[in-house]
């Protein structure tokens, strides 16, 4: 169960502490060992402070870096890896600020202290590296047995305390899967304000996390029903029971919103997020819902960048969310896929997958007509080498010189070459492409000596 934590590697950094301040592997690491889980970080903890840490491990062959020095936080390196390591600690924060950074830190030898300090049970509790033995101060191995999220103290307290702990509670609830205890989400509900104290980047990276979960749509639910929705993404929240029409969704539109996201690979689950965001909105102001996508994509920009994603992150998803109403009616002939393909070519795979959760989505059908035909059709122009770009043409401005060509005339020769090829039109093969501009040269010259 703990052989992970029992490392090599680890083992012999735990032989380097005293006996009377043994070294702990703590939080998910521990949690996700009893769950039989598979964890990437390994945290850890003991009652050595940081000053100290840096003379036991002096010519060990471990080395010792600052994270943040008030917090007691390390990172501890050795030849395979590193690890967070921080001191047993007492936390004291502004009272009802919601504030993520404790104003004031005390350390402490005492395990059961530290444990207090911390957010949820099952993520409190210790594994004695050397003498492989678990401590679990708060008992929450009973929580990860019942599959509950419940606070390691009053939940008034802990998630007064740091407003960010409340995104926290729902992130696990969506990749452990666990329930939450009524009085901790209650008092989620009750302190939700506390969230507009917490900055943009450390919600943003908790919503991420959320939405890679494997239980996304729970987490997402009762996020609505708690009121934290509407205080991070307030226009989404909009579409609270919103109606749609009967014929074409079972759902209103943030459920349907929240059904998309379901079914959606990991990551393209912001795009299914924000696919339908503008249909309150169109509603209200419009009477209907047919620029939805158009308006989202802007909406999905607007948040995005109040978020502070990367651009190039905030580009692939907005123009996911613009796309997502293609051929909707099914009525669209070859040559427009064609087009759209080549459109959307970076991104083609994405957009084809979020076509199918739409669908999916909707409660009444398994897959998407329109991705499927779009699969077929890129495979299609896969097979025939089609240029999407100038850069994928079989002939460059060097080859349009030699024609004659120069200056503008090079760049939009080339586009028209992508165009032709994009179509079905011409074969992307060097000799096909080379007659075709040649045979353009000839009309261009002809068209100038009528002039």
């Amino acid at each position: 169960m703990f052989s992970r934590l029992q490392s090599e590697e680890l083992t012999k950094l735990a032989k380097l502490f005293p006996s009377d301040k043994p070294l702990y592997a703590v939080g998910g690491c521990v949690r996700d060992s009893i769950r039989g889980a598979e964890f990437y970080d390994i945290d850890l903890a003991g009652a050595v402070l940081p000053d100290e840490l840096a003379e036991i491990l002096d010519g060990s062959g471990f080395c010792v870096h600052s994270a943040s020095p008030r917090l007691g936080t390390v990172v501890v390196k050795g030849d395979g890896r590193h690890y967070e390591y921080t001191t047993f600690r007492t936390d004291s924060y502004p009272k009802g600020s919601g504030e993520h950074t404790p104003l004031k830190v005390e350390f402490t030898n005492d395990i059961y202290t530290d444990a207090c300090r911390r957010d949820f049970k099952c993520n409190a509790m210790y594994f004695d590296i050397l003498k492989g033995r678990l401590v679990d101060p708060l008992n929450g191995q009973q929580d990860v047995k019942n599959k509950v999220l419940s606070t390691t103290v009053a939940s008034e307290k802990v998630l007064s305390e740091d407003g960010l702990r409340i995104m926290r509670l729902f992130r696990f609830a969506s990749v452990l899967g666990y329930g939450i205890d009524e009085d901790t989400y209650e008092s989620a509900k009750r302190l939700k304000n506390n969230l507009t104290d917490i900055s943009v980047e450390r919600i943003r990276d908790e919503l991420d996390k959320l939405l890679a979960g494997a239980y996304c749509y729970n987490a997402l639910k009762l996020m609505n029903e708690a009121g934290v929705l509407k205080i991070i993404l307030p226009e989404l929240a909009d579409n609270d029971k919103e109606p749609q029409k009967s014929e074409f969704h079972k759902y209103d539109v943030l459920e349907h919103i929240f059904k998309v996201v379901e079914n959606c690979p990991v990551g393209i689950r912001l795009a299914g997020l924000f696919h339908d965001i503008a249909k309150a909105k169109c509603k209200r102001e419009d009477g209907n819902t047919y620029m939805h996508a158009s308006v989202g994509e802007a909406m999905t920009r607007a948040i995005m960048t109040r978020y502070k994603y990367p651009l190039k992150e905030i580009d692939r998803i907005s123009r996911l969310v613009g796309g997502h109403m293609f051929d909707v009616n099914g009525n669209a002939r070859d040559v427009k896929y064609r087009r759209f393909i080549a459109k959307y070519y970076d991104i083609i795979d994405d957009m084809i997958a979020l076509f199918d959760a739409d669908s999916i989505g909707t409660g009444y059908y398994e897959y998407s007509r329109t991705a499927e035909k779009m699969r077929g059709i890129y495979k299609n122009m896969q097979a025939q080498n089609t240029a999407f770009n100038v850069s994928m043409l079989s002939v460059n401005g060097r080859d349009l010189q030699t024609l004659g060509y120069g200056g503008r005339e090079i760049g939009e020769e080339l586009d028209r070459l992508v165009k032709l090829s994009v179509d079905g039109l011409i074969a992307n093969e060097r000799g096909s492409m080379l007659k075709e501009a040649k045979k353009q040269r000839l009309k261009m010259e002809k068209e100038k000596k009528n002039d």
